[in-house]
């Protein structure tokens, strides 16, 4: 068994009432957790939850993965990137109409948890325009 030296999991909940199916999927840097691998075609059923996770088994390599998933809405799709040394970064793209929630745990830099909640937008204003992470 290989040693980690990086980690991300990312726990995705669809809180919406349309399923999502994942349509690309990518490790750029690293490679994707045993179990953990999104595929092509999966489902995220309405008012449930996915999990996914990349890696790097590589001394100096960080991880780098995107999901990309669509839906009656659009696409929406995540990014997260933990580099060797450096800060963690997790980006998303989302239709207008839904509003992602995230929070990220990195008390561990090199073991970081991302919790991400998919949402039907509750106001009438996106400001900011559906990238980065929490608003305020």
């Amino acid at each position: 068994m290989a040693t980690v030296y990086r980690s991300v999991k990312v726990v995705f909940q669809n809180s919406t009432n349309v399923s999502l199916t994942v349509q690309g999927v990518a490790t750029l840097r690293g490679q994707w957790t045993d179990k953990l691998a999104p595929k092509q075609g999966d489902e995220i059923t309405e008012q449930s939850a996915a999990t996914w996770g990349s890696e790097s088994v590589t001394i100096g390599s960080g991880t780098h993965a995107f999901v990309r998933l669509g839906s009656l809405h659009g696409y929406t799709k995540v990014t997260w990137y933990l580099p060797w040394v450096g800060e963690f970064s997790f980006t998303h793209d989302h239709p207008e109409g839904l509003h992602l929630e995230v929070t990220t745990d990195d008390r561990e830099p090199d073991a970081v948890v991302v919790s991400v909640t998919l949402q039907a937008r509750r106001g009438h204003c996106d400001e900011g325009g559906g990238r980065g992470g929490p608003r305020p």
